[in-house]
């Protein structure tokens, strides 16, 4: 209980919820044959949009935060850095806790968890607007 209270004071707890609305995430939920699925299709856009960030979300059992709370603070803090280009991929899993990984350019990052997955996002939206003809 402590750990979950943690999650999301790391994750929320300098979010106005009350003075803002929420995005939200059910339209952003997919199944698919491939498994996990989320990742395939993350990495999949990604690689058709080699300057944008699909950002896969496998929701926990016992998550901390919902999925609108991760949509709505994730796209924020990619907004402040510029990077607008993004798509959430959203499935239930049946561990515990949620799990993010970042796709650019048809790659996947490690999956990170809620309480560090926001240190992420100034590295992932540089790499992503890399621009050098080397990284297309």
């Amino acid at each position: 209980m402590v750990i979950l209270g943690a999650l999301f004071v790391g994750f929320g707890g300098t979010v106005g919820y009350a003075q803002e609305a929420l995005l939200s995430a059910k339209k952003d939920y997919i199944t698919c044959w491939k498994q996990p699925c989320v990742l395939v299709a993350g990495s999949e856009w990604s690689e058709k949009n080699p300057n944008g960030i699909g950002i896969s979300v496998r929701m926990g059992t016992q998550s901390g935060v919902t999925d609108d709370q991760i949509k709505t603070v994730l796209t924020r803090d990619f907004k402040k850095v510029g990077m607008t280009n993004i798509k959430f991929f959203f499935e239930q899993s049946d561990a515990p806790a949620a799990g993010i990984s970042f796709h650019v350019r048809g790659g996947t990052t490690e999956l990170f968890l809620i309480d560090n997955v926001r240190e992420q996002v100034a590295t992932i939206a540089k790499r992503a607007a890399n621009t050098n003809p080397l990284f297309q």
